[in-house]
């Protein structure tokens, strides 16, 4: 297990832990039903880590769905209080997503972007500053 030194974070019981030994390589928002239903709001903020960084303490409950691109998502989230924690992408083995509300201190979390807006909700306002796009961009 590596020390954990950019971020740490926890689910709402503090059954599931975690620590991040480096920055993310990329931070967005995402606006598809299903993340709004995973989130339980008009969005879902995620980090994106190198596997690697991430190091996991307590056991996850995950559930699957296929993604428009035909790749598998995995969303992970604490079996006892539901917290959702982390994602996976089949066709990105190698990165994880963390959940940005899960952090200890989130106050470094900027989106480089947000995805899926045409399915926004109105009363769901963003920064207007940040690149948005109706869909996943393919490039």
């Amino acid at each position: 297990m590596s020390e954990g030194n950019f971020a740490s974070g926890k689910c709402l019981c503090g059954n599931v832990k975690y620590s991040i030994s480096s920055g993310p390589d990329r931070m967005g928002q995402c606006h598809c039903e299903d993340c709004r239903r995973t989130s339980g709001t008009g969005h879902i903020s995620n980090a994106f880590f190198d596997i690697n960084a991430v190091t996991i303490e307590g056991e996850t409950s995950s559930y699957s769905t296929k993604a428009d691109s035909g790749s598998t998502l995995t969303r992970f989230f604490c079996p006892n209080c539901g917290s959702r924690m982390f994602g996976k992408n089949s066709s990105k083995p190698n990165i994880i997503s963390v959940t940005a509300g899960t952090l200890d201190n989130a106050e470094w979390f900027k989106p480089g972007f947000i995805v899926y807006n045409r399915d926004k909700p109105a009363w769901d306002f963003m920064d207007t500053s940040v690149p948005t796009f109706d869909e996943m961009p393919t490039a």
